[in-house]
């Protein structure tokens, strides 16, 4: 929900006081630079998807100060959007969507409404003017049903619907879904910051204050190195450029540059700190046009179950539905980190240059990004009615764990082939991973990720013989370090969900024609173990200066269906599968979805989309 200005938000304005005191150069002014974007997609399954209309300006002004520093700046980025889908297709994303819903067994035996489960001897759930069968829809319900647990989620906005709605964390109204800069943490001001300049002898010492976003890496869609700032993934899934969807926070970033020295012929000490309270990834909220690997529709309907009870299809193998009721399964809370300096994100590297090849050695240490659901929670037994921390019980908070990360990056050219290469390779301290063989049902480990890329201009005759393609290229790898996995005394599966070691590989080709004012653009990617794709064709089109309009599409192909077993076979009970002696039951829901990873979640978000950017 929308709340008051915070004093996070009014803190970040305090560059612009310290500034006050120097005298603006009135001899350059300001440099004002503005862009208007329309955007418009649609998807054969929903329709409307986006119908988005931005404005965002870019100021910066030099100031005149003297003193110590040679040079000293200041730098605004205003941006604001609306998001009319949730207006104009009010049936899917709105105030009506979803409607009532029925669990469909595999057996074919019956289908159970919304409350029409089997009963636990404790089993308050509520119904009625509470809980009812209305505005829902089946989490990834655009997949058939399989030997997996169905769950079903509330899908209208907050303010229309508050059931299963996470405080703090997925709790959006309407007006804060079609209008996200306009929030509590004042993200109408995108950056704001002031750059400074102190010459420390032969080197010099840049400092920047503010709101901002700090680049690690050089990489696309994926992030290896690149995690300074969260990131929104509700704008547009991965595919938007990271510098549109990057949270830019508030750190102070300080540069010590030496210039040629030694062996370097270029060398740079970075240290940062991050002030701002923390903000996770944004994996928008059921009920909203993009949700990131099905993520936040599963929470939703978690939360639902934990506050007013649900119903679960296809528990016990398929063949029933069974209701849950209030505080026995879902999630309780997310447990946001507290502003504090224990919760700041601190980190630095070191760069530079030696004999054509660039590198850098960085180390972060920050909370999470992205939720850990942590069972072990106190919650009600639905034999008995009692209170208590049950093993495997599938009761969860969510939790932002502090990570230790230590990476690299190396750049350079291999002029015989005219092709630039870029390694970067991260390894994480401290990530926690679902893992249904520990009675917490989850795990931490260390993890290993890397990305391997190319990119080379190469002439392709028959396309163009007057202008090179640019061909890029990346593999993108993860490996759990401390990864489990193994077979219980019934033959079924308990363990990590995630795959121990799993590789995405992307290819663009990019071309230019017509003086460069048309350029077509071919982008593919694959999760080869999950065997999910995505090829998404565009082509731009700059006929001046200041227009821009672009057309494509973004097609989703290939496996979307990766199962994995929901039965635990702990000697106390099991997590989600009464039937222990049955052995594992293969399904897409819950933990299926881990291994089916983002590129395949979003199997159903095929669509075509209209770009038109004007600049001045």
């Amino acid at each position: 929900m929308r709340r008051r200005l915070t004093i996070t938000a009014m803190a970040l304005i305090w560059p612009l006081v310290l500034a006050l005191p120097a005298k603006a150069d009135e001899s350059d002014g300001w440099v004002v630079k503005n862009k208007v974007d329309e955007e418009v997609r649609f998807r054969p399954t929903t329709g409307l998807s986006k119908a988005r209309s931005m404005g965002q300006s870019d100021l910066d002004k030099k100031l005149n100060v003297g003193g110590p520093f040679s040079m000293m700046k200041i730098h605004a980025t205003l941006r604001a959007s609306y998001d009319g889908v949730y207006d104009l297709n009010p049936s899917e994303y709105g105030s009506r969507a979803g409607s009532s819903v029925s669990f469909a067994n595999n057996d074919g035996s019956k289908a159970t409404s919304w409350g029409g489960g089997n009963t636990l001897p404790i089993a308050d759930m509520v119904l009625g003017a509470g809980n009812p069968n209305e505005g829902m829809a089946i989490v990834n319900g655009w997949r058939r049903p399989d030997n997996g647990l169905i769950f079903a989620t509330p899908v209208r906005p907050c303010d229309v619907d508050s059931r299963g709605c996470i405080k703090d964390y997925m709790d959006y109204s309407k007006n804060d879904l079609a209008a996200p800069e306009l929030n509590s943490r004042a993200d109408v001001v995108r950056e704001l910051f002031v750059d400074a300049e102190v010459p420390v002898g032969s080197n010099t010492l840049a400092l920047r204050v503010g709101r901002q976003q700090l680049v690690w890496g050089r990489t696309d869609l994926f992030r290896v190195l690149d995690v300074v700032n969260p990131v929104d993934y509700s704008r547009n899934n991965i595919y938007d450029e990271l510098q549109d969807i990057r949270i830019p926070m508030g750190m102070v970033r300080a540069d010590y540059r030496m210039g040629a020295r030694g062996p370097f012929d270029d060398l740079n000490v970075q240290g940062l700190w991050m002030f701002e309270k923390f903000r996770p990834n944004n994996l928008g909220q059921a009920g909203s046009p993009n949700n990131p690997a099905g993520a936040a529709g599963m929470f939703r309907a978690l939360k639902n179950c934990w506050d007013n009870g649900c119903t679960v299809g296809n528990y016990n193998g398929g063949n029933n539905a069974l209701n849950f009721g209030r505080h026995q399964i879902g999630i309780r809370e997310a447990n946001m980190p507290e502003w504090n300096l224990s919760n700041m994100t601190y980190g630095g590297k070191v760069e530079g240059e030696v004999k054509g090849i660039g590198f850098s050695v960085n180390a972060l240490t920050m909370r999470s990004q992205m939720p850990s659901l942590r069972g072990g929670i106190v919650s009600r037994n639905g034999l008995n009615g009692n209170y208590g921390v049950w093993d495997y019980a599938p009761a969860f908070d969510i939790e932002f764990p502090r990570l230790n990360i230590f990476g690299g990056s190396l750049d350079f050219t291999v002029d015989p082939i005219d092709t630039a290469f870029r390694f970067e390779s991260v390894y994480t301290q401290g990530e926690e991973f679902a893992d249904t063989a520990q009675k917490q049902l989850y795990k931490k480990s260390d993890v290993v990720r890397y990305v391997i890329g190319a990119d080379r201009n190469t002439f392709i005759p028959f396309l163009n013989e007057r202008r090179a393609f640019l061909i890029s290229g990346q593999v993108f790898g993860q490996h759990i370090l401390q990864h489990e996995l193994h077979k219980t005394r019934f033959n079924g599966t308990v363990g990590m969900p995630d795959w121990d070691m799993n590789w995405i590989g992307t290819l663009m080709v990019k071309g230019w024609y017509m003086a460069d004012t048309v350029s077509p653009q071919m982008v593919f990617a694959r999760d080869f173990r999950a065997g999910a794709n995505v090829l998404e064709p565009s082509v731009e089109w700059i006929p001046a200066a200041a227009w821009r309009f672009r057309l494509g599409a973004n097609v989703k192909f290939g496996e979307y269906r990766n199962t994995f077993g929901n039965n635990a076979d702990a000697a106390t009970g099991v997590p989600w599968d009464g039937q222990a002696s049955k052995g594992a039951w293969l399904g897409t829901e819950p933990f299926g979805n881990l291994r089916t990873g983002i590129i395949g979640m979003a199997h159903d978000e095929t669509e075509i989309f209209a770009n038109a950017t004007f600049r001045f």
